[in-house]
C-alpha cells in the first residue's frame, strides 16, 4: 500500500494511518490517529488482503494493531476499498464496497505478475534447474494458462490439472501435458514442483502420498488455499502458502494497476 500511496499522492489529497515505520515524503499528510484519517476521508483504502485473523487490518507498517471494528464504526456513508472484505461491512448499506479481490479487471491484470513471482519461488526454493523438470500446474484459468505457457518455455515438462475437457484439450494444444483430476496421483510420482491456483481442497492424501519427498507445492490460491497442509507435513512434503505475490515481487507494478482500476471503477476518470 505504501507505493499506492505514492501514486495517488501525485494528483489527490491523501491522509494516512498506519504506515508510521515507512518514510513517506513530505507531500503525503500524516495523521495522529485514526479517527482523524477516516473523518478527513471520502475514500478508505485499506491492505490486500485487508485481514490475516478477523480481527486487525493487515498493517505490516504500523506501530500499532488496527481493529477491524474501529475501521466498520466509523466509515458510514463512505467508500471502502480492501481486499478480501469481511461480510460485516456489506450489511451496512450505506457503505459502498470495493473488494480489489473480486475486481475482474485486477485480477487480470495481476496474472503475469502473479506468475513471474511463482517461477521466482519455484527457482530460489528448489536445487534443480527449471528446465527439465516435471511441472504439475492444477488449474487452467488466467494464473494458469500463464504459467504453463512460461515454464514451458523455460524448458520444462508441464503437466495441467483441469476439470473441463474443453480445457484439457486446449492445454494439449499448447503442448502440455493434460492432466483429468481423476487421474492425478497416476502421473503424481514423478512430479518435482506442483503450482495450485484452485481455492478449494483439491490437493489431498491420495495425491500427497504419491508425491515424492522432494516435491515442493506452491499454493498461490486465495484463502484457505487448495492443500491439505496437515496431511503433506505428515508426508514431509513442503508446502509454500504464496498469497499477495504482485505486490512483494513488484510492488510499483501492483500499485499501478491497483490505481487504475479504483479511478476507472470508482473515480470514473
Amino acid at each position: 500500500m505504501v507505493r499506492l500511496v505514492e501514486l495517488f499522492s501525485k494528483n489527490h489529497t491523501v491522509f494516512v494511518y498506519g504506515q508510521e515505520k515507512y518514510n513517506h515524503e513530505n507531500h503525503v499528510q500524516l495523521c495522529e490517529n485514526l479517527k482523524e484519517c477516516l473523518e478527513k476521508s471520502n475514500l478508505i483504502i485499506s491492505a490486500v488482503p485487508f485481514t490475516k485473523d478477523n480481527v486487525t487490518v493487515n498493517a505490516p507498517y504500523s506501530d500499532s494493531e488496527i481493529k477491524i471494528e474501529e475501521i466498520y464504526s466509523s466509515i458510514e456513508n463512505k467508500t471502502f476499498i480492501a481486499g478480501g472484505i469481511p461480510v460485516q461491512f456489506y450489511e451496512n448499506k450505506t457503505i459502498k464496497i470495493m473488494d480489489l479481490l473480486q475486481s475482474e479487471a485486477l485480477t487480470i491484470l495481476n496474472a503475469i505478475p502473479t506468475a513471474e513471482g511463482t517461477i521466482k519461488i519455484a527457482i530460489e526454493e528448489t536445487e534443480k534447474t527449471i528446465h527439465e523438470s516435471n511441472i504439475m500446474v492444477w488449474g487452467y484459468g488466467r494464473i494458469g494458462k500463464i504459467l504453463c505457457k512460461n515454464f514451458k518455455n523455460l524448458g520444462a515438462k508441464v503437466y495441467c490439472v483441469a476439470r473441463k475437457k474443453t480445457d484439457l484439450t486446449w492445454i494439449r494444444e499448447e503442448r502440455c501435458v493434460p492432466v483429468n483430476y481423476d487421474e492425478v496421483e497416476y502421473e503424481a510420482k514423478k512430479i518435482d514442483i506442483i503450482i495450485n491456483t484452485v481455492p478449494s481442497l483439491v490437493i489431498e492424501e491420495r495425491i500427497i502420498k504419491n508425491l515424492k519427498k522432494s516435491c515442493l507445492i506452491i499454493d498461490i490460491a486465495s484463502n484457505p488455499g487448495g492443500v491439505d497442509k496437515n496431511i503433506a507435513k505428515r508426508y514431509k512434503i513442503k508446502v509454500i502458502s504464496a498469497l499477495g505475490i504482485p505486490g512483494k515481487i513488484a510492488p510499483l507494478t501492483a500499485a499501478k494497476y491497483i490505481k487504475e482500476t479504483i479511478e476507472k471503477e470508482i473515480l470514473e476518470i
